[in-house]
């Protein structure tokens, strides 16, 4: 992904920064492009196309919208409505709540670092869209269900996910140190997954992807020395990379057919019944493990350029006018 500067500053208002706008329903939306700080914005906020917005340890009572092309990083801050990110949008928030839900159709993608996000995540990209639309949840708390159906990544590290997780046609879906209380669903990824040292409480599958599967093991994409956690059924079926399973209880029943090759793995708990290629495991070949950090190496550069080229174009165009 290529990142680009596209913040310019200007505004409703003679001075820059932030404007209010009263439309014929008489509710209050604001514009944004610009610095804004720890005041509280009485209705919904805009971040008009192609421009960047930052906020630090602001209120809004409304709803958020990021337009087509447009940056919106926040820090601090309170959303006690939804997000919603339009084509080639980017959302980046720290230490930040959001009450409903983040919806991001076609958008460059959306990054959430210790944020408690209190609806749902949903991205989605439709044919041919040049945007690859990643999710990234680290030190994070989504207490809706995270839905995404992009060709980008998707990263839930030391996060808790409290509806079902599905990455569907993605590049890969990776879980560390996380846990999620509803079903977890992979499909159709076209480099794998990874399931390290995590829990899932409903029933889980993987279906029809391409490339690694590291579920539990310790690699081969990378280390995971510790046990992994399946509340339900487990099924892995019609796979075409290596499926490695490896560590891990499962509560419910370890099934799956059609995966080639077959799959391996060693020292699984398998509460209910075991069936299909998964009878008389084969224990894995030795096994050449990345760093931890490699996978996902690449898409934490570039949403740190694209942060900070946001910040300091934010930063250059003054304080907002909240």
């Amino acid at each position: 992904m290529k990142l680009r500067s596209a913040i310019a500053a200007t505004s409703l208002v003679a001075a820059g920064g932030i404007a209010f706008a009263m439309p014929a329903n008489a509710d209050l939306v604001t514009r944004c492009v610009g610095e804004g700080g720890a005041v509280t914005v009485p209705g919904d906020l805009v971040v008009p196309a192609g421009k960047a917005c930052w906020l630090n340890g602001t209120t809004i009572e409304g709803n958020v919208r990021v337009m087509a092309g447009a940056d919106l990083i926040v820090d601090g801050a309170t959303f006690k409505g939804s997000v919603t990110v339009a084509e080639n949008g980017y959302v980046d928030t720290s230490n930040t709540t959001i009450i409903k839900n983040v919806t991001a159709d076609n958008a460059f993608g959306s990054y959430f670092y210790g944020s408690n996000l209190g609806g749902a995540v949903n991205a989605k990209s439709d044919e041919g869209s040049e945007y690859d639309g990643f999710v990234y949840a680290v030190d994070s708390k989504v207490t809706g269900r995270v839905n995404a159906s992009v060709p980008g990544e998707v990263v839930v590290d030391g996060s808790q996910i409290g509806g079902a997780l599905t990455g569907q046609g993605t590049r890969y879906l990776d879980v560390y140190n996380s846990s999620i209380d509803g079903k977890l669903m992979v499909a159709d990824n076209e480099e794998g997954s990874v399931f390290c040292e995590s829990e899932v409480y409903g029933d889980a599958s993987y279906t029809g992807n391409s490339d690694t599967l590291q579920l539990g093991a310790d690699g081969p994409l990378a280390p995971c020395s510790g046990t992994s956690y399946w509340g339900g059924n487990v099924d892995v079926s019609n796979n075409s990379g290596t499926v490695v399973v490896s560590n891990n209880i499962v509560r419910g029943n370890l099934s799956g057919t059609g995966n080639d090759p077959a799959p391996t793995g060693e020292n699984n708990r398998v509460r209910g019944t075991v069936s299909g290629q998964f009878v008389d495991l084969k224990a894995p070949a030795a096994m050449r493990m990345a760093a931890p950090q490699d996978r996902k190496a690449e898409l934490s550069g570039e949403v740190k350029e694209r942060r900070a080229d946001a910040q300091a174009e934010a930063k250059a165009a003054g304080k907002a006018r909240l």
